[in-house]
């Protein structure tokens, strides 16, 4: 688990920076495209993780606040921190913004020896918060935790006040677990925490009613398991009860991003009976499940934004002028 003495190694660990010099001067300006913006840092464990960045995880003083964003099934982290570099300019907070694409890889990206790899299965996905493959036993969510308390160090970051965690589709279903599971964000003085899922094919209900479906548990057995319920929860969410989460996430920040055009069983949509209790498509996933949220529990800081005419597509999300108000204030 992500205790005290994993957050010091988290932020001591190197840092090693491609296409860019780690001098003060290169510190104080923003990288602006993936082609040159690729670097790796070392987690608590030993093993490398490769992300893109505005500005390096070192450190920067230009920086005012951060953006994580998780890219989709495909992991093209590169498009996915190009279309963020584009939403910060076009809010005008390019110069400001420290945005990280970390690049979840998995065997077909051919990672580098000491890279850490997970899959896009059920059982290791980096999706979920589950364990890598190789090295064995690291968290996706872990690396968050690991870059938050490097953005969180004022060490590095000495003006950064603001930490927005975004994902779209796969990336939207990473953000929402994380933001109910997270550990790092309520260890971690000084800066605030927002979250923006846009467009994930399914959530993670807290109670075993659904929206849509008869005879459950009998037509879906598992329906009510980890992603989609607090059964059977993987290693870095087993550490807490299931009160514990619930409590944790009516507390958070959440923007629920909702493309209005994203209508379709189409772009990978998980089809399997557990997310399908949950809504026939994206869009009404999302309203269904944000109903939810504000019945159980009304005091909850969630919002729900609907992007209107915007289907499965993360560019236009982000770029939206509702994207930009939910990411960058």
């Amino acid at each position: 688990m992500f205790g005290r003495s994993a957050i010091a190694a988290a932020a001591g660990a190197l840092v090693v920076l491609t296409g860019t010099a780690e001098g003060s001067a290169a510190a104080d300006r923003p990288c602006t495209s993936a082609q040159a913006c690729l670097g790796s840092f070392t987690l608590a464990e030993g093993a490398s993780m490769p992300y893109y960045r505005s500005f390096p995880l070192a450190g920067s003083s230009a920086a005012t606040q951060a953006v994580i964003v998780v890219h989709g099934t495909e992991r093209n982290a590169a498009n996915y921190f190009d279309r963020m570099v584009q939403a910060a300019r076009d809010a005008g907070a390019d110069s400001t913004t420290e945005i990280i694409a970390p690049h979840f890889q998995i065997a077909e990206d051919k990672p580098a020896a000491r890279e850490v790899s997970w899959t896009n299965g059920d059982d290791t996905s980096w999706k979920d918060g589950g364990d890598s493959v190789s090295p064995a036993g690291i968290s996706s969510f872990t690396v968050i935790d690991e870059i938050l308390t490097k953005l969180a160090d004022k060490q590095r970051f000495p003006a950064l006040t603001r930490i927005t965690l975004a994902g779209h589709s796969a990336g939207g279903q990473f953000v929402q677990r994380y933001a109910v599971g997270g550990v790092a964000p309520a260890q971690l003085p000084g800066v605030s925490f927002r979250y923006v899922t846009a467009n994930p094919s399914s959530y993670l209900y807290f109670t075993p009613d659904r929206p849509v479906g008869t005879g459950l548990p009998g037509s879906c057995p598992a329906y009510d398991d980890y992603k989609y319920g607090l059964n059977h929860l993987n290693a870095y969410l087993g550490e807490f009860t299931g009160d514990q989460l619930i409590k944790q996430y009516v507390t958070r920040k959440v923007t629920y991003l909702l493309g209005g055009g994203d209508v379709h069983q189409d772009h990978g949509i998980d089809q399997s009976c557990a997310a399908e209790t949950q809504g026939h498509y994206r869009l009404v996933r999302g309203q269904n499940y944000f109903s939810s949220i504000a019945k159980n529990y009304p005091a909850a800081p969630h919002e729900k934004v609907i992007v209107p005419g915007v289907g499965h597509d993360s560019g236009a999300m982000f770029d939206s002028s509702q994207g930009r108000a939910a990411i960058f204030g």
